[in-house]
């Protein structure tokens, strides 16, 4: 007989045992500064955001993820638009200009432009984040033939106003 009720005696001092127990406090609601604290979007993302917008041919939704003076860094550009044939490029150039200039003519020659971000990491300090980013480019030409690049972008960001924006842009990109 008493095995009997030795299950449901203890079931009942488990149950008694948690109803004894008290509740933790809830948490406070975070505060709207701790809130805008927290950046929307991660730095992978804006970088992701950007090559999407170059895609979709949104160049101004693209050129709203950079930095106010965003600069590319010209180590060997497969787009010489700042000087003359034979002429010494500067180390940097302006990032919005370079894509003002360079995504009309993309434009215009293709059919489809694609960059695809491959793979990307960051790494984060404060409000400077750095992005080494595997992108793939797909060009689709009004005749019909199609390019394939793979190539290395590395992205610098700063944190403004609780927003990541690209400061400068520095690639690896083969010119044919």
């Amino acid at each position: 007989m008493l095995k009997r009720f030795a299950l449901p005696a203890s079931l009942l001092l488990t149950l008694t045992a948690l109803a004894a127990t008290p509740t933790p406090p809830a948490r406070p609601a975070a505060s709207a500064a701790a809130a805008a604290a927290v950046p929307a979007a991660t730095p992978v993302a804006v970088v992701r955001a950007f090559n999407a917008a170059i895609s979709g041919r949104e160049l101004d939704k693209a050129l709203s993820t950079l930095a106010p003076g965003a600069v590319k860094f010209n180590f060997g550009s497969a787009h010489r638009f700042s000087t003359p044939p034979g002429g010494a490029e500067p180390l940097t150039s302006d990032l919005a200009v370079q894509w003002r200039t360079v995504a009309p003519v993309l434009y215009a020659a293709n059919r489809r432009y694609l960059r695809e971000v491959v793979d990307a990491t960051a790494h984060v300090e404060g409000d400077l984040a750095t992005v080494w980013a595997r992108l793939r480019t797909t060009s689709e030409a009004r005749d019909g033939s199609r390019t394939v690049l793979e190539f290395a972008e590395s992205y610098i960001l700063k944190l403004e106003g609780g927003t990541w924006r690209i400061a400068g842009v520095a690639n690896a990109r083969p010119t044919r």
